[in-house]
């Protein structure tokens, strides 16, 4: 019977021990504000899949400064492509308590958004975004009819902004200057084309 109290003892002052290491230690507190997951991977630790608003607290490591990396997973096309921009951060947590830091539609110096096209036409939309622009992308992607907020990627945000549609029978419609149109937090912004707005070149 003593043996186990003196057994019973010792794993206890070991798990007090452990516990108080753990909470006497500094903590990273990521959050993902973007409109699709993100990639962190921390401390020698495996890789993590942050999914959209979600929230991660990592212990920080002992020792020389562990670097926090970042970068959003990017949607693949129909052809496995991925599309939109690549969008990455990183950060060394330092300090102590509970430090805070997020994946955010501002990096350095650049903006980014997210058009979410909705197809009310009744054929296949190629979409550009920032077309005209110096920064003009493909997204690699066929919208398909009847398609809803559809997300193709994050792309470079500018006060002239456009994101441009085509049909396979040359119709073309194009939603100009959206900068200022994008206010939500994750950069989303929904996007509507229809036969209507679809107008010979």
């Amino acid at each position: 019977m003593r043996r186990l109290l003196i057994l019973a003892l010792v794993v206890a002052v070991a798990a007090a021990a452990a516990g108080y290491l753990t909470l006497g230690r500094s903590r990273l507190r990521f959050t993902n504000r973007l409109a699709a997951p993100v990639r962190l991977v921390f401390g020698g630790q495996p890789a993590r899949t942050i999914p959209p608003n979600g929230v991660v607290e990592l212990v920080v490591p002992r020792g020389p400064a562990s670097v926090a990396q970042w970068e959003l997973v990017r949607p693949l096309s129909a052809e496995g492509k991925p599309m939109g921009e690549e969008i990455r951060g990183a950060l060394v947590p330092r300090g102590r308590g509970t430090l805070a830091d997020s994946a955010w539609v501002s990096q350095g110096d650049a903006d980014y958004f997210a058009p979410l096209v909705t197809n009310a036409s009744t054929g296949l939309l190629r979409v550009t975004i920032n077309a005209g622009l110096a920064g003009a992308r493909d997204c690699e992607c066929a919208v398909r009819p009847g398609a809803n907020r559809v997300f193709l990627g994050y792309y470079r945000l500018y006060g002239n902004s456009t994101v441009r549609a085509r049909s396979a029978t040359g119709g073309e419609a194009t939603f100009r200057d959206l900068g200022p149109q994008v206010k939500s937090r994750d950069g989303t912004l929904g996007l509507r084309f229809e036969d209507q707005d679809l107008r010979p070149r």
